[in-house]
């Protein structure tokens, strides 16, 4: 495959002032310095995108955009119009990674001919900093079992961050602009433009989870994308027994998300869905050797002791 000549890192900034450096520092610090950093200013308000201007006048390989707000998605299509790099990796702008993970992605790519090579995080809370660890493993997968992977939940996360790309993988294909869960509608269509996925359990990406984020803001209405996303996702694969199996997995997992999230009296009607959804299905989720033990043991205490699944539900870390 030879030597990959450019790696444009896509990060998408909306007002992100407080944190921005530390994410620039970390991806300029990369021990491969071929890169091309992108900064999308998706139109903050709070001094970001002068940062990212400050950031492309003192480093040749950051270019700064500005554009008016659309979005994590948009910001994200933006970037990958604008790439010249063979490879594509996208970095939040709240978050930040450790200075080997380019270099790992790379050679994973180089040294096993895949088109997507990943990589785990290391989730970060309040103002803890993370804890970076190298694992020497490394997991071959067919676009196929990856995709399994993906939606069993056994490895990787369907997070756009963490991985890098072939950018042939974007030919088709973007961020669905709009909707919550965009990583989740896209990913398993962005796997299957690969022969072959690499998987690696070091965890040199850094997601932090900070107030009011996606991962710890109240639940709304715009959490109600990913049971559309399941759908869709079912609709897909509905001619393919083994890969729907998977899908119903996903779906199950989506369905205690919106079941056990879901505000007292709102949103009657998807909740009411999703129970239903889960008793039609558990039999066929229970059955499946794949499936996630904190899913089965969702499904036995769904059955057995609703108050006793709330209050587990509220001591497990979701993220572990």
């Amino acid at each position: 495959m030879g030597v990959i000549s450019l790696v444009s890192v896509i990060v998408p900034v909306y007002n992100v002032a407080p944190l921005l450096d530390r994410c620039l520092c970390s991806i300029c610090a990369q021990t491969y310095r071929n890169l091309e950093i992108i900064l999308v200013d998706d139109g903050s308000n709070d001094g970001s995108g002068q940062i990212c201007d400050e950031w492309a006048s003192r480093d040749g390989r950051v270019v700064s955009f500005h554009k008016s707000n659309g979005g994590l998605s948009d910001a994200r299509n933006y970037g990958i119009e604008r790439a010249k790099g063979d490879y594509l990796m996208f970095v939040d702008s709240d978050d930040y990674i450790s200075n080997k993970l380019v270099e790992l992605l790379c050679n994973m790519v180089k040294e096993n001919h895949v088109e997507i090579a990943i990589c785990d995080p290391v989730h970060v809370f309040e103002d803890r900093e993370a804890e970076f660890s190298f694992d020497d493993r490394v997991s071959i997968l067919s676009s196929h079992e990856a995709i399994k992977e993906l939606l069993y939940q056994t490895s990787f996360l369907t997070s756009a961050w963490g991985k890098l790309y072939s950018k042939s993988c974007f030919s088709d294909l973007r961020f669905p602009v709009g909707v919550l869960f965009e990583d989740s509608a896209l990913m398993y269509r962005l796997f299957e433009t690969a022969c072959t996925i690499a998987y690696s359990p070091s965890r040199l990406y850094a997601y932090c989870h900070r107030e009011n984020s996606i991962t710890t803001r109240k639940f709304d209405s715009d959490d109600l994308y990913i049971w559309e996303i399941c759908k869709q996702m079912e609709r897909h694969y509905a001619s393919n027994p083994d890969m729907a199996s998977a899908v119903c997995s996903y779906r199950m997992s989506a369905a205690f998300r919106i079941y056990l999230n879901a505000p007292n009296g709102r949103f009657v009607e998807s909740v009411s869905e999703c129970e239903r959804w889960i008793r039609d299905h558990m039999f066929q989720v229970m059955k499946d050797d794949r499936v996630r033990l904190k899913t089965k043991l969702s499904l036995l205490l769904f059955c057995t002791s609703e108050p006793l699944m709330r209050f587990v539900y509220a001591l497990v870390d979701r993220w572990s």
